[in-house]
């Protein structure tokens, strides 16, 4: 399984991207790398420009801690509020930033807000493939309150740029697709049942996803200190959980196996070769399959 997060800073990145990053991006990032130590566990950190270029020696340390380095942009700007040159803009910077900071060659991107659409296919996979990425984890199989498509649509044209699709999990219970490994699923979800659901998954194949701040549990009371107050659908969606989440986590990588995209797929060891993103397909279980198939289009 691959185990990815996503740096950033949430009162940056979520209540306003005009706002400056913190040091708590810092030592939530440290923890967790802390954590992924103790069960030598491996991931890939989708980590933004802006925290690069504010803790640079933070880059550094997920490198030299063993971990993929990837870009999830350089502000968390959502890809469909940005221009096409926009985009190019933000992607090769974000690159640079993170090549300049980790000494790795950056090969993966997640978009924020998992902000990709049909229509920006062409021109994001085309930005993409200009700064030499080879994957990209950005679609969410279904449609959720913030993101997600929730339609048949062809991926073709991430084959035409030689771009790799690495979607988030999922299982299919009846006819409905429920979003559970990683976030605030699995913050605000018992154990129990992301154990459950995740035996039904690619063991190779799924991703799972978080960010740092869900370690963060005395996040809120600064958050108000410096902001004032946060509406209570945030303080709920955003906050609960937070302090089960180091708990739950060490129960996560105590049942299963995690590591990085770099390292299961793109390395010249990699026991798995990523699949090609016009083969691609999502079964019922939410996990990437290659049946034969005459029709090459991603179901969702």
């Amino acid at each position: 399984m691959i185990f990815s997060i996503d740096v950033e800073d949430w009162s940056q990145s979520v209540l306003n991207t005009s706002n400056p990053v913190t040091n708590r991006v810092y030592d939530n990032t440290l923890r967790l790398i802390d954590i992924l130590e103790e069960h030598d566990h491996k991931a890939t950190f989708f980590t933004l420009g802006n925290v690069a270029q504010k803790h640079p020696d933070l880059i550094r340390k997920i490198a030299d801690a063993g971990h993929e380095v990837a870009s999830h942009g350089v502000n968390h700007q959502s890809i469909f509020n940005l221009t096409p040159t926009q985009v190019k803009e933000d992607v090769a910077t974000s690159v640079k930033l993170l090549e300049d900071a980790s000494g790795q060659k950056v090969i993966g991107f997640r978009a924020p807000n998992f902000s990709i659409r049909e229509y920006l296919f062409e021109w994001y996979c085309e930005a993409l493939a200009e700064n030499g990425l080879k994957y990209d984890s950005s679609l969410f199989p279904m449609k959720v309150i913030k993101y997600g498509i929730e339609k048949e649509y062809s991926l073709k044209i991430f084959n035409k740029y030689s771009i790799n699709e690495h979607y988030l999990s999922y299982v299919k219970i009846g006819k409905y697709k429920l979003p559970f490994f990683g976030g605030g699923y699995f913050r605000l979800s018992p154990y129990a049942m992301t154990k459950f659901l995740s035996k039904h998954l690619d063991s190779e194949r799924a991703v799972f996803y978080m960010h740092p701040y869900e370690t963060d549990f005395g996040e809120l009371a600064a958050v108000k200190e410096a902001y004032g107050k946060i509406p209570l659908k945030w303080r709920i969606t955003q906050f609960v959980g937070r302090n089960a989440v180091e708990e739950k986590l060490h129960k996560l990588m105590n049942d299963f196996e995690f590591t990085s995209f770099k390292k299961q797929f793109y390395n010249k060891d990699s026991l798995s070769a990523p699949l090609s993103s016009e083969d691609n397909f999502i079964n019922d279980k939410g996990n990437i399959d290659n049946p034969d198939i005459s029709e090459k289009v991603l179901y969702t």
